[in-house]
């Protein structure tokens, strides 16, 4: 199984996901969730892989996209949704975001199923639906919203974005690292040698060109990046400490 989810925000894609993602592990004794939603998913601006294995859900890799919607990422995101589906030694679910409508929302989603290599899409848009049911080589279907399911008002997703955020930076420390010329209004992050995305720092002070930033990283870090992720206004002016 290789299968994207791709739809509006509010239609039950996530849940529909993990479901399907613990059926196949149930079946074939491991599965993989892919987390590909930049903004609703487990941690604003990044993507990551999940393996299911033994009741169990263990993340085995995160990537930076850096942005919480994929306008004007683009390229970082499809670049990371492939490499988190080569990871995949077995059936996978991708949980894609919810932007889906226009001919920029098409042409990204026709983009992504091909750079991971999907076999089967599930539409939760009529729209969506017909711009890919032409595809005789994949097996395409319109999925119906999840009952209950009720758009979410944006101040509300702003806020769990927040609330994600706030858990990543829970046990941040102090630390020293490289400052590079950016607006200090948004995250930083802190990658591996691999690219791998380690985690988020919110910039303290600067002296030179070191910044003294709160992070949860504790090991080496390759890179420091800035991102188009805002620091959350709970943390302005102080940090998490």
């Amino acid at each position: 199984m290789r299968l994207l989810l791709a739809g509006p925000t509010d239609t039950g894609k996530t849940t529909l996901a993990w479901a399907l993602a613990r059926r196949a592990e149930a079946k074939f004794g491991r599965a993989y969730l892919l987390d590909l939603d930049v903004g609703q998913g487990s941690l604003p601006g990044t993507v990551a892989r999940f393996r299911l294995e033994e009741s169990a859900v263990h993340e085995e890799e995160r990537l930076l996209v850096g942005r919480v919607s994929p306008v004007g990422a683009e390229g970082w995101l499809l670049a990371a949704s492939a490499r988190l589906a080569r990871g995949a030694e077995g059936p996978w679910v991708a949980d894609a975001d919810g932007f889906a409508r226009g001919p920029r929302a098409e042409r990204l989603r026709y983009q992504q199923i091909e750079v991971l290599g999907a076999a089967e899409v599930g539409v939760f848009d009529d729209v969506l639906f017909r711009a890919f049911a032409w595809r005789t080589d994949l097996r395409v279907r319109r999925l119906p919203v999840a009952p209950g399911v009720r758009e979410k008002p944006p101040a509300l997703r702003v806020r769990r974005r927040a609330a994600r955020l706030l858990e990543h930076f829970k046990d941040s420390r102090l630390r020293r690292l490289p400052r590079p010329a950016a607006d200090a209004r948004y995250l930083f992050a802190l990658l591996a040698g691999d690219g791998r995305f380690l985690g988020y720092a919110i910039l303290a002070a600067e002296r030179g060109g070191e910044g003294l930033f709160w992070t949860p990283v504790r090991g080496p870090v390759a890179r420091v990046v800035p991102t188009w992720v805002r620091v959350p206004s709970v943390f302005a002016g102080q940090g998490p400490g």
